[in-house]
């Protein structure tokens, strides 16, 4: 008779397997350890969790702030879960703060949930696009400041004469443009 095991080994799906499999196994996440002071912008495509010090600004897919955590930068993310102190925003699709957060700063988020106990002064406004990855609806105001088009007159200059309005200097500075008209062919 063979001999059981009364703790069986997990079986790992086969690495062809890993590729089509949702349930999959991910990457391990990137660790900044408590003994880690990072001065410096990060952005990775996977997790981080951040046990240590950073000054600087974040992107990540999903970031958790622990306890002994000091964030002081900006964050961009699909979730974030804070447990630790974060001075500066943070932008993401969905926001914990736990109790033991301490959070001074702006909050762009999607869905946004704070446990009793956690500390947050600043502002927080929910959003549909927090992060700012979709491209925003062109309207007529937020054109550059180029040449600005100047509608023909009814009536043609005289040879020399420029006659067109003056275009508005709104956001120019103190030189405005005097674009002339366009000139007849002959």
């Amino acid at each position: 008779m063979p001999e059981m095991n009364p703790f069986p080994r997990p079986q790992n799906a086969s690495l062809s397997q890993q590729g089509t499999n949702p349930t999959a196994p991910k990457s391990h996440p990137s660790v900044i350890s408590r003994e880690l002071k990072i001065v410096g912008n990060l952005h990775t495509t996977d997790e981080i969790i951040i046990e240590g010090k950073v000054e600087g600004d974040l992107s990540a897919l999903s970031v958790i702030i622990k306890e002994s955590a000091e964030f002081e930068g900006h964050i961009r993310v699909d979730e974030a879960t804070i447990d630790g102190s974060l001075k500066g925003e943070i932008r993401g699709k969905k926001i914990r703060l736990n109790k033991t957060a301490r959070v001074a700063g702006n909050i762009i988020h999607g869905n946004i949930q704070i446990e009793a106990g956690a500390h947050f002064e600043g502002n927080v406004k929910r959003s549909e696009d927090p992060i700012g990855l979709k491209p925003k609806k062109s309207s007529p105001n937020d054109k550059q400041a180029t040449a600005p088009s100047v509608a023909p007159s009814a009536k043609a200059p005289s040879a020399g004469v420029h006659a067109s309005p003056r275009p508005s200097t709104e956001g120019l500075g103190s030189k405005g443009l005097n674009i002339p008209e366009p000139m007849k062919k002959i």
